[in-house]
């Protein structure tokens, strides 16, 4: 099998002790005499990201898929944000200025899971993210069938999009709703609206990029047709 091992990287320091390869996301210890015994993984509490425990300087449980990023972010697939402005993995503070003009502050760059499986670290399933694209790409919570949609108390249906740490030239964060009658009305309505607002914010160039990203709600194909023979 390939092998690419680099000393592994965590919070900007380089540990020469411990090494990851790139094509298994395995970890190795140079402290061993058996040099190609990777160092077990086991599940975070509570989830299925995969820890591995480093001493840095004390003994520290962190994500396999963290290492991958800091220590491979030159190989690594980037987002269109993080892209764009050449962000680096880690939590520093970012504000910057879309290209409309608005201010987005990023608070972390970090490592996403494409297939949505975090205990799956293999390079080709990571890509380095914002955490406002993280949340962008993912799908409704909490048991809802829908992502952005809730129905109201009279019946209706209402949708709103919410970026909080988007702001307007006044400083207020980006905000917009919308009600309609019928739940498949709203669905789709979404949908409609959130690239709307990312071409609003962010231009012909990185909007369209950051809706392919974005999760989008889906209904039956026959519904979509009686909107369009409307």
């Amino acid at each position: 099998m390939e092998s690419l091992r680099r000393p592994v990287v965590y919070n900007g320091v380089t540990y020469p002790d411990y090494e990851i390869d790139f094509h298994t996301s395995n970890v190795y210890s140079k402290r061993f005499k058996d040099k190609d015994r990777a160092l077990k993984t086991y599940p975070r509490p509570f989830s299925t990201y995969r820890n591995v425990g480093i001493p840095c300087p004390k003994m520290t449980p962190i994500g396999v898929h963290t290492l991958m990023a800091e220590t491979f972010h030159d190989l690594l697939p980037k987002s269109p944000i993080v892209s764009y402005y050449g962000l680096l993995v880690g939590r520093d503070r970012h504000i910057l200025k879309t290209p409309m003009g608005f201010t987005f502050i990023c608070n972390m760059v970090c490592p996403d899971h494409i297939d949505g499986d975090p205990s799956n670290n293999h390079h080709s399933n990571l890509m380095i993210v914002t955490q406002f694209e993280n949340i962008l790409k993912c799908g409704p919570r909490n048991g809802k069938k829908y992502k952005g949609v809730r129905k109201r108390t009279y019946g209706t249906y209402q949708i709103q999009i919410e970026f909080r740490n988007i702001l307007d030239e006044n400083g207020k964060n980006f905000y917009l709703c919308k009600t309609f009658k019928t739940e498949e009305e709203a669905v789709l309505g979404f949908n409609t609206m959130l690239e709307e607002s990312l071409l609003t914010i962010f231009g012909s160039y990185l909007g369209p990029k950051l809706y392919d990203l974005a999760y989008k709600n889906e209904v039956s194909a026959t519904v979509q047709q009686e909107f369009i023979l409307r």
